[in-house]
């Protein structure tokens, strides 16, 4: 199955769940906010929640500093 993550392509299995694929993405969504097809999904959800073929994902990093 086909989605993106931050404008990247990825394939991932049918059915993976949001942690799954974050995990095996390579991108790190420790202290992050993740959005799914632009809305943003809590993360007690990723284990429950699963992308669709062409899904959008988003991961949002706070920064620090001034």
């Amino acid at each position: 199955m086909r989605i993106s993550i931050n404008n990247k392509d990825f394939d991932c299995e049918p059915g993976s769940t949001l942690k799954q694929v974050l995990e095996t993405s390579g991108f790190d969504a420790t202290h992050a906010a993740v959005a799914l097809d632009l809305e943003v999904i809590p993360r007690e959800a990723w284990e429950t929640t699963a992308p669709g073929e062409g899904s959008s994902i988003i991961i949002i990093k706070a920064a620090q500093g001034g």
